[in-house]
């Protein structure tokens, strides 16, 4: 099943819900013509890595490559036919039998092949455009000279693809004067860029670099494509352009330009699924459209609104969209969810396991809209409702450990405090040399478990007979027992000799301090806003659409 959840700590971002909340009086909602959704790139703030090297790409009826400057495009390159085009760094690559292998100089990888490189060797001054580079590259390729257009805000030629500028120079030396001639033609060397682009045609051949300093690298499908649409990596098909950037620690930054009714419909069937109940599509597109209007250049610096994993919303472009789901986002075409006039910020999730939570208890920041309510409409069969992990102390210290906190051997984990929908809000892990204490959400990520939504058991747990009544299971470490030699605190070490008298009257050995560690759950996401089960449950039990999303933000409009 594809379920996927979001997930926000970020303070910064909980302090915007609080303060957007609280606006009463109706506000203009911004609604661009077109988004930007980062497909490949690095986000370190959100440790995400999907940038690429290089990618292929293609369109049924032909593409264009441009150069996008303050709001035009400058034709660099065409392809008419449905040709595989290659985009790359301008790097260090080992070309193998035509597969090219990013390496770092100094540290080639074992492959064997033919070294290239980012640096070239220009041939004349500037030309005043793309035809007449073209006509000089053409002319120099007669000459035997493997010249290709360059474009650095003005037309160029260059030729070679060399690992340093000594060979560069080398080169320009012996080969190309020679071949040359004794004419007035100036040549020299361009050193590595860390912005170039390089632009290779189906047969593998260096068809342009682009360097330019205040230009955009888009590309578009030719006009006559219907869809009009791209597929990049003979695998994933999107809608709209594509943008790519070279930038730094964000490697090759791909970007897809779209409108946003056309992004709806590659997010809405990869978010729940296209054969849910009509009216819960209805409810999901509403809610990813108000997600993402609310979200707007959440990854500005990348050049981008929102990127296409679970950080954002899951986007998988064309080649995920399904009919029925399309009919959803065009039957509510426009619609939002709306509190006292303005934008709500919403949030879904796959299931709650019987009750959504107070966003307050997740993420902080009391909003009025993202209450806890009842959601008994949820199938309890669905991907993860019902879950369990185990880990084993040593586990859980090497868990601390990476999380920075040295608590030695652990002694106990223990739920010191619920939110009143049943989810752990407070949970201290106590070891031989200190304690760690998360709270809210950080309950949830400490050990990446599915839900808050959780309880926890031991090997170690034994229940405790007192005042006419038998108690849940509890853990002795750390607990006060009295002894021969009086009262003694239970810890580290106490396990192997511990006895004590059964119902039988009779003494049995128990292990003292747990040696594993049982988290028993239900649920899957944070919990907060609208759940994907109980949406479809209450869509199969007749809710409309606004109703479904009435009952998971409090208060709202959706107009």
């Amino acid at each position: 099943m594809k379920k996927h959840i979001k997930i926000i700590f970020t303070v910064i971002f909980v302090l915007s819900i609080f303060i957007n909340s609280g606006f009463s009086a109706s506000a203009a909602i911004n609604v661009p013509e077109k988004i930007r959704i980062g497909l490949y790139f690095t986000d370190k703030a959100s440790g995400i890595n999907t940038a690429v090297c290089s990618f292929n790409v293609n369109a049924a009826k032909g593409l264009t490559i441009n150069s996008l400057e303050d709001g035009k495009l400058v034709l660099l390159f065409e392809e008419t036919t449905n040709n595989i085009v290659t985009i790359r760094k301008d790097s260090f690559f080992i070309n193998t039998n035509g597969v090219l292998t990013e390496y770092t100089p100094g540290k080639e990888p074992a492959k064997q092949g033919e070294k290239i490189g980012p640096y070239h060797v220009r041939i004349g001054g500037d030309y005043k455009d793309a035809k007449a580079a073209r006509a000089q590259a053409d002319a120099l390729k007669k000459k035997g000279i493997d010249a290709y257009v360059a474009y650095a805000d003005c037309w160029q030629v260059w030729t070679g693809f060399f690992t340093d500028e000594a060979t560069a120079e080398k080169y320009m030396a012996e080969t190309l004067k020679p071949a040359l001639g004794n004419g007035d033609t100036t040549v020299s060397t361009v050193s590595q860029s860390s912005k170039s682009i390089v632009v290779q045609n189906s047969k593998g051949e260096a068809a342009m670099v682009y360097c330019s300093s205040k230009g955009v690298l888009q590309i578009q499908p030719r006009t006559e494509n219907d869809p009009y649409s791209l597929t990049i990596n003979n695998t994933n098909s999107y809608r709209g352009d594509l943008e790519v950037r070279r930038l730094q620690d964000s490697d090759m930054t791909v970007t897809n330009v779209l409108p946003l009714e056309q992004y709806l419909y590659g997010v809405v069937p990869a978010e729940i699924q296209a054969s849910s109940h009509p009216e819960a599509l209805k409810a999901q597109a509403v809610a990813a459209r108000t997600y993402t209007l609310s979200s707007l250049n959440r990854h500005e610096t990348l050049g981008f609104d929102l990127c296409s994993t679970t950080h954002c919303q899951v986007y998988k472009g064309l080649s995920t969209e399904d009919a029925r789901s399309n009919k959803a986002v065009d039957d509510t075409a426009g619609k939002k969810v709306l509190y006292k006039g303005s934008l709500a910020e919403v949030f879904y999730f796959s299931s709650s396991g019987g009750r959504t939570e107070d966003s307050k208890n997740v993420w902080g920041g009391d909003v009025p809209y993202l209450k806890s309510v009842e959601d008994k409409y949820e199938s309890g069969d669905s991907w993860k409702y019902n879950w369990e992990v185990t880990m084993t102390s040593q586990q859980v210290k090497d868990r601390m450990l990476q999380l920075g906190y040295d608590t030695g051997d652990i002694l106990n984990i223990v739920i010191t405090q619920y939110s009143e929908a049943g989810r752990a809000i407070e949970m201290v892990v106590r070891g031989t040399k200190g304690e760690a204490v998360f709270t809210k959400a950080k309950c949830r990520s400490a050990f990446s478990l599915d839900s808050q939504l959780f309880t926890i058991t031991t090997d170690a747990g034994v229940s405790v007979k007192g005042a006419g009544k038998t108690s849940p299971k509890v853990q002795l470490s750390g607990s006060k027992v009295m002894t021969a030699n009086g009262v003694k605190t239970i810890g580290a070490g106490s396990g192997s000799g511990l006895m004590v008298i059964g119902a039988d009257n009779k003494l049995k050995p128990i292990t003292a301090v747990p040696t594993t560690y049982t988290f028993t759950g239900k649920g899957w996401g944070h919990g907060v806003g609208m759940s994907q089960e109980g949406a479809k449950g209450m869509a199969e039990a007749g809710f409309t659409y606004d109703e479904i999303l009435k009952h998971y933000f409090t208060g709202v409009d959706v107009e």
